[in-house]
């Protein structure tokens, strides 16, 4: 029956090789028998481009195909190997699935149901990055999956509390970020500080000695950031005001702002005014106090397929929400990086710091395997094509 379709369509053997995706489309007018064709058809290739002594022949697409680059047609064969392998995977384990059902409930059997569940989900490997101010963490990220300029550099004032989530865009080529804002009832709790601190205006000296002297200061930073000099003697009432926000209205929607670009480059100089890291000293109003947590999607990346990188804060927040974000995030995380600069890296204190600090979630029932120490060095060159 195949060799009188073939026949009749006026495909021979050597033609067979060459057929794309939409020229099977054109021929075969079932949906429902495309799928089982295409599998087929890699599989006669796969079989076709290896002799029986183990050495590969010259594959029959690369005679009638020159024009497709080699390395693209491996990376396309290969994802489309993989995809295929971890479908039969599913389709086996769904089987014995259902024949675990019928049988007695073991420990055996239950952790076997387990894992069959967690085949149906695409579990990625999360990947935590710490590191204090100036140690190289963006710079290590960027360079880690190959995308220049992709995250700001960060500088003295470098975030302290926005995380930064980098994985891949599975959905289209272009690159994403996805904006979380924390509440608009939790900035209003944050701002009845400013109404304390404003009563207590005339008593500076005792907030000098303070233990909450710190927060105080993270207050007076984020509202200068915000507000500019606008928060100088108002009320929280008065701060809360939506003409504060009406480049983010999502804010006050309390859902998710998407930002698409076309480049790396052009989303990082987005993004900046949201995760507080570079220099940028033209804009105006900064959005970072705001900010829960920032996505950042990149297309085309094997390396992200399967793993995503956080850049995390080396402590948690006084905000509760990204309090309780920072420490799911760090119980979940399969590897921790710990970044410091090679310079100082052997009295690099604040390292050990960061590790205490995260050590009670990464142990006791967390998913951490790995934690490595990772010194690097990173030298800023200016706008080189190099």
């Amino acid at each position: 029956m195949e060799s009188i379709w073939i026949t009749d369509e006026g495909v021979d053997r050597e033609t067979l090789y060459c057929l794309e995706d939409e020229d099977i489309d054109k021929m075969i007018p079932k949906v429902e028998a495309r799928p089982l064709f295409k599998k087929r058809l890699e599989l006669l290739k796969n079989l076709s481009s290896t002799s029986d002594t183990g050495k590969r022949k010259l594959d029959p697409q690369e005679q009638c195909c020159k024009e497709k680059p080699a390395v693209k047609r491996q990376r396309d064969s290969f994802q489309f190997s993989e995809a295929m392998i971890l479908t039969d995977a599913r389709n086996i384990m769904a089987h014995v699935h259902t024949k675990l059902h019928n049988q007695e409930s073991t420990d055996l059997n239950e952790f076997m149901k387990m894992k069959i569940t967690d085949l149906k989900t695409d579990k990625r490997q999360l990947v935590g990055v710490f590191g204090k101010t100036g140690a190289g963490k963006t710079s290590l990220i960027n360079a880690v999956i190959g995308v220049g300029k992709l995250l700001p550099s960060g500088d003295v004032d470098a975030c302290t509390s926005v995380m930064i989530k980098v994985e891949a865009n599975l959905h289209n080529s272009k690159y994403e970020a996805e904006i979380e804002f924390i509440t608009k009832e939790e900035w209003e709790d944050e701002l009845e500080t400013v109404d304390h601190f404003l009563e207590e205006d005339g008593e500076q000296e005792k907030h000098d000695d303070d233990h909450d002297n710190d927060g105080y200061h993270d207050l007076i930073e984020k509202l200068s950031a915000l507000y500019g000099e606008e928060w100088k003697g108002k009320s929280s009432k008065q701060l809360i005001d939506n003409r504060h926000f009406r480049e983010i209205p999502e804010f006050d929607q309390s859902t998710k702002k998407i930002l698409t670009c076309e480049s790396a480059q052009e989303l990082s100089a987005i993004i900046v005014k949201y995760t507080k890291q570079g220099g940028h000293g033209e804009i105006k109003q900064w959005y970072w106090p705001l900010v829960k947590c920032v996505t950042v999607k990149v297309p085309n990346n094997n390396f992200l397929q399967h793993v995503t990188l956080v850049d995390l804060p080396g402590n948690g927040d006084r905000n509760k929400s990204r309090d309780t974000m920072w420490k799911g995030i760090v119980g979940n995380c399969s590897a921790v990086w710990i970044v410091s600069e090679i310079n100082r890296a052997a009295s690099d204190m604040e390292s050990w710091e960061i590790l205490k600090s995260a050590n009670s979630l990464l142990g006791n029932g967390g998913e951490c395997r790995h934690i490595h120490f990772i010194c690097t060095k990173s030298d800023v060159i200016g706008d080189l094509h190099d």
